[in-house]
């Protein structure tokens, strides 16, 4: 017998079975189980390198996580540091009164009053953060005013033309700080014709011996 060409020991009978090319004991049938030096180094290399490879894979899913969060982090700094949060913000204000005031141009250029009234006075909380707010609303005012206190006037109504004064000298007023022409839109023409109508009105009323009154109002 050669030991050295012995690979199987047949596990049902015992015989040394020097042959690999079958896988049955040829003396009892058994199956047989190659028990050679080789092949259980063999074996146990596969076994180690299975476990080193499912081994690995936590310390790679480690490595993509850490890089993830790396990658977060250098993204959140630079968002800090070009202070994104607080652009975006202003960019969405800014569409925003940017559409509130094409509503007042649109609204204004085409002369619908009733329309413009509508978002000067009864959505005025939304509109009044509009940079050229008081500029429709001026324009709004002289559309409406002038008209009622002349008539007020012809009627020898003096409460009613010192109120209607009243609001336009307060919006006329407003000019005074130099702070408002910084925040606020203006237009020549209408600035123009407003400060018109409060000295004409202010003329007639100090025809009417109202003087007192009117100053009480307006200062």
């Amino acid at each position: 017998m050669e030991n050295n060409r012995i690979v199987n020991i047949c596990p049902g009978c015992g015989a040394a079975v020097s042959e690999t090319k079958t896988a049955f004991c040829p003396y009892c049938g058994r199956e047989l189980i190659d028990l050679s030096r080789e092949n259980t180094n063999k074996k146990i290399e596969e076994v180690k390198r299975v476990q080193a490879g499912t081994m690995a894979i936590p310390k790679k899913l480690g490595l993509v996580v850490a890089a993830a969060l790396l990658v977060l982090f250098v993204i959140f700094g630079l968002i800090l540091l070009f202070d994104v949060p607080q652009k975006i913000e202003q960019a969405g204000a800014q569409v925003k009164m940017d559409s509130l005031s094409r509503d007042l141009q649109k609204a204004y250029k085409s002369e619908d009053w009733d329309q413009l009234e509508e978002y000067l006075i009864f959505e005025c909380e939304d509109y009044i953060g509009a940079p050229d707010y008081f500029l429709y609303r001026t324009a709004w005012y002289l559309h409406i005013y002038p008209p009622l206190f002349d008539q007020a006037f012809q009627e020898k109504d003096r409460e009613e033309m010192l109120w209607i004064y009243e609001v336009l000298a307060e919006d006329y007023n407003m000019r005074d700080d130099g702070i408002f022409f910084q925040i606020y839109e203006t237009d020549d023409a209408i600035e123009a014709a407003l400060k018109e109508e409060v000295e004409r009105e202010t003329e007639i009323l100090k025809e009417e011996g109202l003087a007192d009154e009117m100053y009480k109002l307006r200062f």
